[in-house]
């Protein structure tokens, strides 16, 4: 196991520690995001053998009370759409860390730099974000900082899915059930994917993550923040002016349940469980079903005799460059066609048979010749000319 490097060397403060071992084995290597409380690196766990994502916080009194919550909730979280915590080191002496899940993937803001993503796509984080949301409001926890930089996505191995989404950062998170950790009035979030009660410093609730969640689904659709002023002031006064903005061109279903999810008022937005049933419904709905499940056989064109001479009757189709299933069906009326025709021709042939064995019995008469038929195609004229052979004297 790799030895713990020299005292000197380990800082209580975040920044710069690439290369160092914290709590005897985790090797810092790379950092993958920075944010107020601390900073996030690529570790590998050296007794395992594997890469973790080591977060290492700042100091500050109040930082470790939301270290120590962060730890406990997401030990007490389990969902494959939430960051798994695998280790933590809350103590006093620094450096305080969690030590997470490594999501190999890159987060929801970066992709969103090249653009919008497809409505499927997005159909899929939304579930993903949905229900782990669900699950943390479940557990009486609310997140108060969904937004993309928190979004983890995960190539999938499904065919036809892109990503796998995982929410993450839980360090803000704020307790229904406990004291607050700032001082009343306090807004903590990100400006641009606040609630309207948030902004106002009002208790946040499950409802103040569906908002942001609607926001951050906005965005991820159009590739534009619904509330993109310059300044976080300004962001953050917008949605008490207005509401943010759904294009009619997401669609009926898109835009019906992104305007429940912003609604001003949190009490008309859904719940997350509520979420995750309606997205999911989203293009998988069957189309509609015929009346009368039975299918009827397709009736054969057949050529209209009425008027035709019969030296030039021929068997034909409807003309045009049918598909595979229109060669078969057509196939098969063609065989019918034929069987039809066979028949049709043993009667003729029959009949004037017996008019010929009548005819030849009448005294004084001449033996008459076989009745003249009319040309036909090839089989039917061999059948024919085999059955003539068969009935004649």
């Amino acid at each position: 196991m790799t030895r713990s490097p020299d005292p000197a060397k380990t800082t209580p403060f975040p920044a710069g520690m690439q290369g160092t071992v914290v709590g005897d084995r985790y090797h810092l290597d790379s950092v993958l995001g920075e944010g107020g409380m601390g900073v996030v690196y690529l570790a590998k766990d050296t007794v395992l053998d594997r890469s973790v994502a080591l977060k290492i916080f700042r100091d500050g009194m109040e930082d470790k009370a939301r270290t120590a919550s962060e730890s406990q909730l997401l030990a007490s979280l389990n969902h494959p759409a939430l960051v798994t915590l695998f280790d933590a080191h809350v103590a006093e002496h620094a450096p305080r860390y969690l030590v997470m899940e490594y999501v190999d993937g890159p987060t929801l803001q970066s992709v969103l730099t090249a653009g919008p993503l497809p409505a499927r796509t997005v159909a899929r984080i939304a579930r993903d974000l949905a229900e782990a949301l669900h699950v943390v409001h479940r557990a009486g926890i609310v997140h108060r900082d969904v937004k993309p930089s928190n979004v983890l996505l995960r190539p999938s191995s499904v065919p036809g899915e892109q990503f796998h989404a995982k929410l993450a950062d839980f360090g803000i998170a704020y307790l229904l059930d406990s004291t607050r950790l700032t001082v009343p009035g306090t807004v903590i979030g990100t400006a641009a994917y606040l609630s309207p009660e948030q902004v106002t410093g009002a208790s946040p609730g499950p409802a103040s993550d569906i908002y942001s969640l609607g926001l951050v689904l906005i965005e991820t659709l159009t590739g534009r923040r619904a509330f993109a002023q310059e300044s976080g002031t300004e962001a953050a006064l917008a949605r008490l002016a207005g509401d943010p903005v759904v294009p009619a061109s997401l669609g009926t279903e898109w835009g019906a349940v992104l305007t429940d999810m912003t609604a001003r008022d949190p009490a008309h937005r859904p719940s997350a469980l509520d979420v995750v049933v309606r997205v999911a419904e989203f293009g998988i709905r069957p189309a509609a079903a015929p009346l009368d499940d039975t299918v009827a056989d397709p009736v054969p064109v057949l050529p209209d005799t009425r008027d035709a001479d019969p030296s030039t009757l021929v068997l034909s189709d409807v003309i045009g460059s049918p598909s595979e299933s229109e060669s078969e069906l057509r196939a098969g009326n063609r065989r019918r066609a034929v069987t039809r025709w066979t028949v049709a021709l043993v009667a003729l042939v029959g009949v004037g048979a017996v008019l010929f064995g009548v005819a030849a019995l009448l005294p004084g008469e001449e033996p008459a010749l076989p009745p003249a038929l009319p040309a036909v195609d090839e089989p039917l004229g061999s059948h024919l000319e085999q059955l003539m052979d068969s009935v004649s004297p």
